[in-house]
C-alpha cells in the first residue's frame, strides 16, 4: 500500500492521530497522498468505510478520490463520505433537517446563481426598484453570508439591500429552497444550536481530512474546526503558495490559524514535483521566494534536463498571437496533440486577439469554464419539470416552466393563484385543484397539474432515461422546441440528458423517486470546473481557471504591468497574490514554458505602450532564456506559411469520414463548392458544414 510513495508522502500517509498539516507543492501528488491515507486509515483501524470524511472543492476531484480509494483496497465507496464541502452539508441537511430546522424538510431544492438571480430580479420588480442592479444586489446577499464582518456604509444602499435580502430569504424558507451559501451556513447554524447533533458527527467522524485548505473561507473552517475540536484526528493538504481565491472569500489565513488552534499539529512538506521539469520549477522558487510570510519549501523534480523557460517580447498584441501560433504550429508538426496546449491570461478580454489567431490558422480551441451544459435554458427547463415532479413545494421551478411551452397562463391568473396559495398556505402547484375560475388559462393550469400528476404516478414503471421523452411529449416541449430550432440543436441537448438519467438509474439505488433527488441534488452542486471539453483543442483559460490543471506545453501571455499585476491589485497584499496567480501559471507546464508580453496592445479601442510585468524581472535572466531578437524578423508572420496544406477543400469526397468537436465522427454524403454534408449518428444526423471551419477535420 505504501509502494510508490517517496520518504515525505509515506509519513504523511502513516501519522494518522492527532492534527497534520501537509503543504503540498505544486504536483507533488497530494491526491495521492489523500486517498492513501484513506486506504492506509482503514486497512490499519478497521474502522467502518463511513467514518472516514474527506472534502475538497470540486465534485471532478471527489470522484477521482473516490476511484482512487476504490482500486487501492477494492471498499465500495458510492456512500462513503468523500465530496465537496456543499455536497457534504446537502447530504447531512437531508438527513437532520426535518427535525432540527424546521420549517425547512428534507426534501429542500437547492438553487444555483442563475435561480437566485432571478428571484432578485422578480423582488426587484416587486418593490420597485432602479438604482441597482439585481446581479449586484445578488452579489451583495452572498458576499453577506460568506465574509464575517461584511458591512454596509452607504445609508441608502443598505436600506435597499436590507430589504431585498429579507423578501429573498423569506420566498427561500416559503419554498423549502437553499442556495450555495446556505447549505454551510444552515449546516453550521444545526450543529451550534444542537450540541447531541453536533457530538453525534464528532463521533461518527473519527479521521477528517480537507483537500485544498488554502482555499477555505472562514465559514469552511469554522465547519471543519467544528467536527475536529473533539478527537483531533484532522489531516489538511494545502499549499499557501498557489492561494489565489481571496476575491472568492479563500483565506491564507486558515493556514496559520489552523497551527494555532490545533498546537500539536505536525506538519509536513512535499516538496518533490511529479509534473514539470527541474528548469520549469527553478523559475516558479524564484519567484515565489519574493513573497514574504510563507511556509518556506523548495520545490525539486528528478525530471532534469528540459528546456529553460522562454520570454519573448512582441512588437504588437497581434505579434505575440502569431508567435503563439507558429509555436503550436511547429510543435503540432512535429507530434504534439492540439490537447498539449494551453494559452493562460489574467483577464478574460486578452483572450480575443488569440482566438482571432487561431480561427485563421485552423487551430481548434475550446475556452475553459465557458457555458456549461446544465447552465443551457433548456437543461434547466428539463430539470425544473423533475424538480416540480419530486417536490411540489417548488414555487420557483414552477414559475420557470408553467409557460414553458406557452399555455396563455398570463400574469393576471398566476398572481391570483398566488393569492389563492397563500390563503391555504400550499404551494402553486399544490393550490391548481381548488382553484375555481374559467377561461382558457385555467383549463390550461388544471390541465399541466394532471400531466404532472400522472407523470409522478407513472414514474417507477419504466426506466428513468425514459422520463426525458415522456416530459417532452406529454408538456408539449418536444413540439416548441421542434418550431423554434430546425437545426434540432437544443432538443439534441436533452436527449443528452437520457445518458444522466440513464448512468444514475445504473448506479443510485432505490426507486426512481430516489434516484431522481439524488441526480438533482448532483447537478445543483455540479461547478464550471466539471465541464470541460474533451477534444482536441488548444486551451484557452485564466491563472485561475487553470489552477488543477496540467499541459505540456504552456504560453503565458499578456505578461504586462497593469495587466498581470492587474492595475486593480498593486497594493501589498494584493500584489502577493498576484504572485501567487503568477506561480500557478508557471507550474501548470510540464515540459515548455513560454512567458510572453507585448510592447503595444489594444485597449479600450486604442493601442497603448505597455511596460514588461515586474514579476520578468523577478524572474530574472538565470531561468528565463530571451529569444525576442531570434523573432525580431519574424513579427509579421505569413499564416499562410503556418497552416497545415495535407488536408484541403478538394481532399475531401463522398465516404470520407471526418471528427467534429461536437458532433463526433461522421461521414461525408455530399460535397458542393462551400460545403460538406456529413452524417453523424443519431440523434444528430446530416449536418451541412463550411469548408475548412476548425470545428472539424479529416479523419
Amino acid at each position: 500500500m505504501l509502494n510508490g510513495l517517496n520518504e515525505a508522502q509515506k509519513l504523511a500517509v502513516t501519522t494518522i492521530n492527532g492534527p497534520v498539516i501537509v503543504m503540498a507543492g505544486a504536483g507533488s501528488g497530494k491526491t495521492k497522498v489523500l486517498t492513501h491515507r484513506i486506504a492506509y486509515i482503514l486497512d490499519q483501524t478497521g474502522i467502518s468505510p463511513y467514518s472516514i470524511l474527506a472534502v475538497t472543492f470540486t465534485n471532478k476531484a471527489a470522484a477521482e478520490m473516490k476511484k482512487r480509494v476504490e482500486d487501492l483496497i477494492g471498499v465500495d465507496t458510492r456512500y462513503m463520505w468523500i465530496s465537496t464541502f456543499h455536497s457534504f452539508c446537502a447530504r447531512l441537511l437531508r438527513l437532520e433537517v426535518d427535525k432540527y430546522l424546521p420549517p425547512y424538510n428534507h426534501n429542500f431544492s437547492i438553487i444555483d446563481e442563475e435561480d437566485s438571480l432571478k428571484i432578485v430580479k422578480d423582488i426587484f420588480k416587486k418593490l420597485d426598484i432602479e438604482n441597482y442592479k439585481p446581479k449586484y444586489l445578488r452579489e451583495l446577499i452572498s458576499k453577506a453570508k460568506n465574509f464575517i464582518g461584511f458591512n454596509l456604509r452607504d445609508p441608502y444602499l443598505k436600506s435597499v439591500y436590507d430589504k431585498v435580502s429579507e423578501e429573498y430569504e423569506y420566498f427561500l424558507k416559503e419554498n423549502n429552497m437553499l442556495d450555495f451559501d446556505d447549505l454551510i451556513i444552515k449546516t453550521i447554524d444545526l450543529l451550534k444550536n444542537n450540541p447531541e447533533v453536533l457530538q453525534k458527527y464528532q463521533d461518527k467522524f473519527a479521521y477528517i481530512l480537507i483537500d485544498e485548505f488554502q482555499d477555505t473561507n472562514d465559514l469552511q473552517y469554522k465547519l471543519v474546526f467544528m467536527l475536529a475540536n473533539r478527537y483531533q484526528n484532522i489531516f489538511v493538504v494545502g499549499d499557501d503558495f498557489q492561494s489565489i481565491y481571496s476575491f472568492r472569500g479563500a483565506k491564507i489565513e486558515n493556514i496559520k490559524r489552523f497551527r494555532d488552534d490545533f498546537q500539536s499539529s505536525k506538519l509536513i512538506l512535499l516538496e518533490e514535483n511529479y509534473r514539470s521539469t527541474e528548469e520549469i520549477l527553478n523559475l516558479a522558487n524564484q519567484i515565489i521566494e519574493h513573497n514574504p510570510n510563507q511556509i518556506k519549501k523548495v520545490m525539486f523534480s528528478n525530471n532534469k534536463n528540459g528546456m529553460v523557460p522562454f520570454y519573448y517580447e512582441a512588437a504588437s498584441d497581434k505579434s505575440e498571437a502569431l508567435f503563439v501560433i507558429d509555436k503550436i504550429n511547429r510543435f503540432h508538426i512535429d507530434g504534439d496533440s492540439y490537447s498539449d496546449f494551453a494559452i493562460m491570461y489574467r483577464t478574460n478580454y486578452i483572450s480575443r486577439v488569440f482566438e482571432d489567431a487561431l480561427i485563421k490558422a485552423q487551430i481548434p480551441y475550446q475556452i475553459f469554464g465557458g457555458l456549461s451544459f446544465f447552465a443551457r435554458k433548456e437543461i434547466k427547463d428539463m430539470v425544473a419539470y423533475m424538480r416540480i415532479i419530486v417536490n411540489s413545494d417548488d414555487d420557483f421551478s414552477f414559475n420557470r416552466i408553467i409557460n414553458e411551452p406557452k399555455r396563455k397562463i398570463g400574469p393576471a391568473l398566476l398572481e391570483k393563484l398566488n393569492k389563492h396559495a397563500y390563503d391555504l398556505k400550499v404551494s402553486l402547484f399544490d393550490a391548481i385543484p381548488s382553484y375555481n375560475g374559467s377561461g382558457v388559462g385555467v383549463q390550461a393550469l388544471k390541465d399541466f397539474y394532471k400531466t404532472i400528476i400522472s407523470i409522478r404516478e407513472e414514474l417507477n414503471n419504466y426506466p428513468l432515461k425514459n422520463l426525458i421523452d415522456i416530459l417532452l411529449d406529454e408538456t408539449g416541449y418536444r413540439t416548441m422546441l421542434l418550431n423554434e430550432d430546425p437545426e434540432h440543436e437544443r432538443i439534441n441537448n436533452i436527449f443528452e440528458l437520457k445518458n444522466v438519467l440513464k448512468e444514475t438509474d445504473e448506479l443510485v439505488d432505490g426507486d426512481n423517486f430516489a434516484k431522481l433527488n439524488s441526480l438533482l441534488n448532483d447537478l445543483s452542486l455540479r461547478s464550471e470546473y466539471d465541464e470541460a471539453k474533451d477534444i482536441d483543442c488548444v486551451t484557452l483559460t485564466t491563472f485561475h481557471q487553470a489552477k488543477g490543471l496540467e499541459f505540456k506545453n504552456v504560453f503565458m501571455v499578456a505578461m504586462e504591468e497593469g495587466v498581470f499585476p492587474s492595475e486593480y491589485h498593486l497594493d501589498d497584499l494584493d500584489l502577493d497574490e498576484e504572485r501567487r496567480v503568477c506561480y500557478v501559471g508557471i507550474t501548470r507546464a510540464k515540459e515548455r514554458l513560454y512567458i510572453s508580453c507585448s510592447k503595444y496592445r489594444r485597449l479600450y479601442g486604442q493601442s497603448e505602450a505597455m511596460l514588461p510585468s515586474r514579476f520578468i524581472k523577478e524572474m530574472g535572466t538565470k531561468y528565463l532564456k530571451n529569444i525576442s531578437a531570434d523573432y525580431s524578423k519574424k513579427s509579421q508572420i505569413d499564416f499562410s506559411k503556418l497552416v497545415d496544406k495535407s488536408i484541403t477543400a478538394e481532399d475531401y469526397k463522398l465516404g470520407d469520414k471526418v471528427i467534429h468537436n461536437v458532433f463526433g465522427k461522421g461521414i461525408v454524403v455530399g460535397v458542393a463548392e462551400n460545403a460538406l454534408k456529413v452524417a453523424f449518428p443519431s440523434p444528430t444526423g446530416i449536418k451541412t458544414l463550411i469548408k475548412n471551419h476548425p470545428s472539424y477535420h479529416k479523419i
